[in-house]
């Protein structure tokens, strides 16, 4: 019987509670050592009647197994498994080794597992009980942790205890209930139950007192009650030391063989193979018997298990270090599963031992085709210590930070390539080494050292290596972009297009189009080389790689095409991106998915991506990505009138300010001074846009995109500066035809109209221009403009036309300060603005946009549910919500609703 903790006890037969009637939860038990959190959850099982109870054990001994975790907590679900999507039940049978695949993503896995969860709920109430979670292999503990994050409609909750260290559950931001000690009645009440003996209040007080009421203190110290008895009230109650210390001194007790076979106990893992191991040692199960009288461990049907984990833990500490490496020997001389027995012999072995290495090192090619990047990282780098041969040896340790680097763990990557790099002897194999260092580095780190580590590894592969170097000029150009580092791009892209000719198909592909990229951040005119190679993607076999998804998606956003194939070929290659990137890429890839449909006129779609990436970055701790992401978003809320645009512009310029993210530097910028043209404060995005102006000439970033001369013109006319106007206008018009931009074409016409003489007929040639572009939001600014020009000259009824088509796209895309000044125009020619004061579409959070354009599109629930890592159950949560703001009851009218 549980004494005490009616507090937490009540909280979590609410939590439970709440999943019989679909209100799902998630709960995170916080206890130091000792303080019950196993008694709880076991009393919670016990007492959920009616309730599907599975269990995860996190133990020391398999936190390197991937996916050990999830095994426990899959294994009875697996039937179920040909009920969700067929690449879920793919991950989740590569994942727990069922057959082969290819390697699954994280959050394929992860969806698989809320998916596995949600089905099971469906058919009784389901609880989730994780102990000791602090001990739990990462890769299960990123699933569970996704899990709990999104569990909201399904008949399911989550038990997670741990002891508060760090960890990947414990960051997940889940409520959490921290455990305290017993109070003295609580702590006199427990001494009487376990000694069977009347216990005074005032000795329940003095136990409380030198324990903390720690439960598992208060066990140890009852076994000698009867000694504090007779003590006198100012006699020190001997509470064993930091608790583990009675567990030594019991095990020190025990007799050596006992000892050794209690070792191999507390170092299997699979404690039904116990027995097996100690055969060859000559010992058994009977000489446990011992261990058990000791209070150590129980023998059973299902094998050893230890008391407590402290149990386990101190097994290892009191004997010597060959002891441990004898036994971790005998359990891999009697292990079949190939992962465990590497791990053991990689513990067993001292010195260098080239076989041993070559096992350590195929666990860890088996946990990178599983997905489970942060083990095969270990596992490579284990491989490394043991490895005979240097250059084998730094291969092998390029390969740990590859995974690591792919597990979103950056100062570990950084930490392992350091060691590769020292380790490389051969130019070639130290300038892959400085290729992946770039990676790192531009996503957590440097983006100065990122474009430095890029380049030289670009210049010693590209005699060597084209495919090679092709790579790491992506990395290259990407660098510079986001330093607006225009004179490296522009001494590179000469050498960048040569590999053309000496890449593989594929890799040409890639070639061409980052040396167009290049030619575009050096102002010049690079468009046709990144059309080309767009339309080539489409035909192409380009493979994966891993490190680097996002370059499949440069090619329509630097071009801005918004056709409907260009538009097919990015919503294919994100969802194949999708469907393969690891945690460490997934928020870099959504950065141009996001800025792509902002370009392309779903502003609600990139605001839904935008989020998502930033969740993402925040996450993994990529500042890069996370300054962009928020530089994004400001500047598609100044636009839309977002109340955060200010707040999302400040973190954004912060962060960009901290690491030289000088892109970033001016979408932040450029929002504030956006949402102050909007606003109708030309003073304030004068300033705004001049900052970006002599930002960009002092680091001498030459693309013409990032040139705001477009708004400084137009903020100039407001203030009543024609002269001044005109002299920029005419500036940026030449920039933009030596860089052959047609968007910025455009921009410069409507600029050099808002100064000629004869503007009617300038603002009609933009218009004209802007015809073959997708940019929606622009051709309507040309279209407001015109409006205003001809209100103004009196001609009231050639206005409205021009006012009314930009009123219409401003509200299409949700550009509320625009819509306001386009109606506020239309209504000074006379006529009524008709506007969709309603658009009640703006009431949906994000996540209920996606949930309602997946089905609105035709995707099933299922399938919806399996596109956004939700469960089915959610989904419907969420439509429900839809249906309700829209005031809708079908999914025809949803789709009517989209579309206007």
């Amino acid at each position: 019987m549980l004494i005490g903790r009616l507090a937490e006890r009540q909280a979590l037969a609410r939590l439970v509670a709440g999943a019989r009637v679909s209100e799902s939860g998630a709960l995170l038990l916080l206890g130091e050592p000792g303080q019950g959190k196993t008694a709880l959850l076991t009393e919670l099982a016990q007492q959920s009647t009616g309730v599907t109870a599975l269990w995860v054990r996190g133990s020391d001994a398999e936190r390197t197994l991937p996916f050990s975790g999830l095994d426990q907590l899959l294994r009875p679900l697996l039937e179920l498994r040909n009920e969700i999507p067929a690449p879920q039940a793919r991950a989740v049978e590569v994942a727990l080794a069922l057959g082969p695949g290819v390697a699954p993503d994280r959050f394929a896995i992860s969806a698989a597992t809320l998916s596995l969860l949600s089905l099971a709920a469906e058919e009784r109430p389901t609880l989730v009980l994780v102990d000791d979670a602090h001990t739990l292999d990462r890769a299960s503990a990123e699933a569970l942790a996704f899990v709990a994050r999104r569990v909201l409609a399904d008949r399911l909750a989550l038990v997670v205890a741990s002891r508060p260290l760090s960890g990947v559950l414990l960051d997940a931001g889940l409520p959490r209930l921290e455990l305290t000690g017993l109070s003295a009645a609580e702590v006199t009440a427990l001494l009487r139950d376990r000694s069977g003996t009347q216990i005074s209040a005032a000795l329940g007080a003095r136990v409380q007192g030198a324990t903390a009421g720690n439960p598992l203190a208060v066990v140890e110290v009852a076994r000698t009650v009867e000694v504090l008895e007779t003590q006198t009230p100012a006699a020190t109650v001997a509470v064993p030391h930091q608790l583990v210390a009675s567990y030594l001194h019991r095990v020190t007790a025990l007799a050596p063989h006992v000892r050794t076979a209690l070792l191999v106990a507390a170092l299997a893992g699979d404690s039904t193979r116990v027995p097996i191991v100690l055969a060859p040692l000559g010992l058994g199960l009977d000489d446990l018997r011992a261990a058990e009288l000791a209070g150590l461990v129980t023998l059973g049907a299902s094998g050893v298990e230890f008391c407590h984990p402290l149990a386990r833990a101190s097994v290892p500490a009191v004997v010597t270090a060959q002891q441990r490496r004898d036994a971790h020997l005998a359990i891999a001389a009697q292990t079949t599963d190939a992962d465990r027995r590497a791990w053991h012999l990689a513990e067993g072995t001292v010195g260098l031992d080239a076989e041993v290495a070559e096992e350590v090192a195929a666990a860890g090619t088996r946990a990178l085709a599983r997905g489970a990047y942060s083990v095969a990282a270990s596992a490579f780098e284990a491989a490394a210590t043991l490895t005979p041969s240097r250059g084998l040896r730094a291969a092998r340790l390029l390969a740990a930070g590859e995974a690591a680097t792919l597990a979103g763990r950056g100062s570990r990557a950084s930490a392992l390539l350091d060691q590769a790099a020292n380790e490389a002897g051969d130019p070639r194999h130290r300038a892959k080494v400085d290729a992946v260092r770039a990676v790192v580095e531009q996503r957590w780190g440097s983006l100065e050292r990122s474009r430095d580590l890029a380049d030289r590894a670009f210049t010693s592969l590209v005699a060597v290596d084209p495919d090679a170097a092709a790579q790491a000029a992506g990395d290259l150009v990407q660098a510079c972009l986001y330093l607006g580092d225009t004179a490296m791009a522009m001494r590179r892209a000469p050498t960048i297009e040569s590999l053309v000719r000496r890449c593989t198909p594929g890799t040409a592909v890639r070639a061409r189009l980052i040396g167009g990229i290049a030619q575009v951040l050096a102002g010049q005119d690079g468009l046709a080389a990144i059309g080309a190679a767009t339309t080539a993607l489409a035909t192409t076999s380009v493979g994966d790689d891993e490190l680097r998804p996002t370059w499949l998606m440069m090619g329509p956003l630097f071009t801005r095409d918004g056709s409907p194939s260009a538009r097919a070929l990015v919503a294919r290659f994100e969802q194949r991106l999708r469907d393969g990137a690891a945690l460490g890429a997934l928020a870099g890839l959504l950065l141009p998915v996001a800025r792509y449909a902002t370009l392309t006129n779903r502003w609600d779609e990139a605001r839904a991506k935008y989020l998502e990436g930033i969740a993402l970055a925040r996450e993994s701790g990529q500042t890069t990505d996370l300054a962009m992401l928020l530089a994004g978003l400001a500047w598609l809320e100044a636009r839309s009138g977002g109340a955060l645009c200010r707040e999302h512009a400040d973190e954004a310029a912060f962060l960009a300010a901290r690491h030289h993210v000088h892109l970033a530097t001016v979408w932040a910028t450029w929002a504030r001074g956006d949402l102050a043209l909007a606003t109708g404060d030309p003073t304030a995005s004068l300033a705004h846009f001049q900052q970006i102006d002599q930002f960009v000439t002092r680091i001498g970033f030459r693309h013409v995109e990032a040139s705001p001369a477009p708004e400084i013109v137009d903020a100039l006319l407001h203030l009543g500066d024609v002269d001044q106007g005109a002299s920029v206008a005419r500036r940026y018009r030449q920039r933009a035809e030596e860089a052959g931009n047609r968007w910025a074409l455009a921009r410069a016409e409507r600029s050099a109209a808002l100064v000629a003489v004869d503007p009617e007929a300038g603002l009609r040639r933009a218009l004209l221009l802007q015809e073959a572009l997708s940019d929606q939001f622009e051709t309507a600014r040309t279209q407001l403009a015109l409006g205003e020009l001809l209100r103004r000259s009196k001609r009231r009824t050639d206005a409205r036309g021009a006012l009314r088509a930009a009123l219409t796209t401003f509200e299409h895309l949700g550009a509320e300060p625009w819509s306001e000044r386009a109606a506020r125009e239309l209504r000074a020619t006379g006529e009524h603005a008709h506007r969709r004061s309603d658009r009640t579409i703006d009431l949906l959070t994000p996540q209920e946009l996606q949930v309602a354009r997946l089905l609105a599109d035709g995707n099933t629930t299922k399938q919806a549910a399996a596109a956004m890592f939700l469960s089915p159950k959610t989904v419907e949560y969420h439509l429900r919500h839809v249906y309700t703001k829209l005031e809708i009851h079908s999914r025809t009218a949803l789709a009517e609703a989209l579309r206007r």
